[in-house]
């Protein structure tokens, strides 16, 4: 811009008052955050718009010890900024503890749903924890995506139904830090907290036809019972 006025002197003395006045709205501030060395390309353009909206300067220096970031500019607009990144690096700090919690979580129980050929898959690990700590909060149902369809899990019975209607079974196997989890035959009933089980099982069924085929080898007279442990 320009400044006129009746003498040199006053001109001056106009130019110097309005340069105070800048630099007493002026401000820097610091962030100083070890979370800030793994600011990515979706933080970083963050910054980038802040930037460009609010018309500070951000200058990002992750390689620092500690990595900081510094913006500076208009007071109003620097705090708002100062703000605005705050919430980004705890927006950081609660994911990172998130999956930290998933990871323990999945250390000690693992959920599964049905996958092909009678085989059961785990779940993610951040769906694994969800629907640990549902269980653990007795709620009775939690709403996941199995294959990208949601699925409404009924968390007493461990069973889960789409949005179609349809139904299957899903399981929740705890982990022994001294053993292998073992995957259970998909044919296998939720024993309800009972320790040992009688199961009557009918002729026609696979498991009946297979032990009854073995039996035949050896053996002319016999009856079949399934009992279960756990």
């Amino acid at each position: 811009f320009q400044i006129c006025g009746e003498s040199q002197k006053n001109v001056d003395a106009t130019e110097s008052w309005i340069k105070n006045l800048i630099l007493k709205e002026q401000l820097e501030n610091t962030i100083s955050d070890e979370l800030i060395e793994n600011f990515d390309e979706k933080q970083i353009d963050t910054l980038a718009d802040l930037q460009r909206r609010k018309h500070v300067t951000i200058q990002l220096e992750k390689k620092a010890s500690p990595p900081r970031i510094k913006v500076s500019g208009i007071s109003r607009d620097v705090c708002f900024v100062y703000m605005e990144i705050q919430k980004l690096i705890q927006k950081m700090k609660d994911i990172q503890e998130e999956q930290s919690k998933a990871e323990l979580v999945y250390n000690l129980v693992e959920w599964r749903y049905p996958g092909s050929n009678n085989s059961f898959v785990a779940f993610d690990k951040l769906t694994n924890m969800q629907l640990e700590d549902a269980k653990i909060a007795k709620k009775t149902h939690l709403t996941v995506k199995i294959n990208k369809k949601n699925y409404k899990v009924n968390l007493n019975t461990l069973q889960a139904t789409d949005d179609q209607g349809k139904t299957i079974s899903i399981q929740r196997v705890p982990k022994n830090e001294d053993e292998q989890s073992i995957e259970l035959p998909v044919q296998w009933e939720d024993m309800k907290g009972e320790r040992v089980k009688l199961v009557n099982l009918t002729p026609s069924c696979q498991e009946y036809v297979e032990v009854q085929n073995r039996f035949r080898k050896t053996c002319s007279s016999f009856v079949i019972e399934k009992v279960k442990s756990y």
